[in-house]
């Protein structure tokens, strides 16, 4: 904890040397006067939070989320790497309507289904959460049912409150009403994922439209963060300011760029994308009326379609990110009927559609 009299110079060198030499340390500053440019120099530098010089019950939390990170780097290191659990895909946009949670259910369901992996599936928009209507699950249990659970949270109490979908992937639902996300911590969230991650194979985390406390409590155990962008301007911006949080956030997963609906004829290739945003693609999905049709249907594409481009994109993004299970993708890819052109018309859940 640097304090606020401390020269901001100083604070840098401390906060950089302890970061440094212990991954596992966070530094809180306390400043007087806390405004954008001071949270970023902070975040620069390798602090965890800056916190206002009299808000003691920010400064308590602050050193709390420190402690659980150090917790968390702790039992991943004793571990070790090989024992580590599960691969943690987070999905996150950050500007709505960018299909979202379509790819995370359709990721969730391919891993599952298809190449045989036990996935957890958390719908971390916990406001407005829609994982549980896409896949067309009761509105039961969700992680509401967990929140006096933080310290005794274990794999029972965390099965109990899952829904399983037809598919094999189990959903950890968000609250049915949006002033019900007010009762979820974000430790609760670190817990579920901890101990989601002894219980499957995959824990994939459909994220909100923002970075809230949620996020960033499960960026520290995020292996995968699938960015997804979309051809047009706000979105290819927002997502160049994402890249640059991410880099002050110091986050050692991959980032892994989707480009949803490529092939729009709206002046934006994929190439575009990459060019300005100076980073690679790792999965582009084809624009297709197909995907808003399945959702609106009850169904979801990849379950319905498997061979559909949308599902074969993601199919690839899903062996990306887990290398054990490429040899099922290669057996489902080998069965699926090959897709024609996508400029034909075909009828699709009972109606013909463009496909472009």
């Amino acid at each position: 904890i640097i304090g606020p009299s401390v020269e901001q110079a100083v604070a840098e060198r401390v906060t950089g040397l302890a970061t440094t030499t212990n991954p596992a340390a966070g530094g809180v500053w306390l400043r007087r006067r806390v405004d954008t440019t001071v949270v970023l120099e902070a975040l620069r530098a390798g602090a965890s939070d800056v916190i206002g010089d009299s808000d003691l019950p920010a400064l308590v939390a602050a050193a709390n989320r420190v402690a659980e990170k150090a917790a968390l780097h702790a039992a991943a290191a004793n571990q070790g790497a090989a024992h580590r659990g599960a691969i943690v895909t987070s999905i996150y946009a950050p500007k709505g309507g960018c299909g979202k949670t379509s790819i995370a259910t359709n990721l969730a369901t391919i891993l599952s289904g298809e190449m045989k992996q036990r996935v957890c599936l958390l719908d971390l928009d916990l406001e407005s959460g829609d994982v549980q209507l896409i896949m067309g699950l009761p509105p039961a249990r969700s992680v509401l049912d967990l929140q006096n659970l933080t310290d005794s949270l274990d794999a029972t109490a965390l099965a109990s409150v899952m829904l399983p979908h037809s598919s094999g992937t189990y959903v950890l639902a968000a609250p049915q009403r949006p002033e019900q996300a007010a009762a979820i911590r974000p430790h609760l969230i670190s817990r579920i994922v901890n101990v989601a991650s002894k219980m499957f194979d995959h824990v994939i985390i459909d994220c909100p439209p923002y970075a809230t406390e949620h996020v960033l409590a499960v960026l520290d155990v995020t292996d995968h963060l699938g960015l997804i962008c979309t051809p047009d301007a706000a979105s290819v911006k927002n997502t160049a300011i994402s890249l640059e949080v991410l880099t002050e956030l110091n986050f050692n997963g991959s980032v892994d760029l989707i480009v949803n609906r490529a092939g729009e004829r709206v002046g934006i290739s994929g190439t575009d994308i990459s060019e300005a945003l100076d980073h690679p693609i790792t999965c582009e999905i084809p624009h297709s009326v197909d995907m808003p049709l399945a959702t609106n249907s009850g169904r979801l594409l990849s379950v319905s379609h498997p061979g559909h481009d949308i599902s074969m994109a993601i199919r690839g993004y899903a062996s990306y990110i887990s290398p054990a299970a490429q040899t099922a993708a290669a057996a489902v890819a080998a069965t699926v009927p090959a897709q024609q052109s996508v400029l034909r018309r075909r009828k699709l859940f009972g109606k013909r559609v463009a496909t472009t």
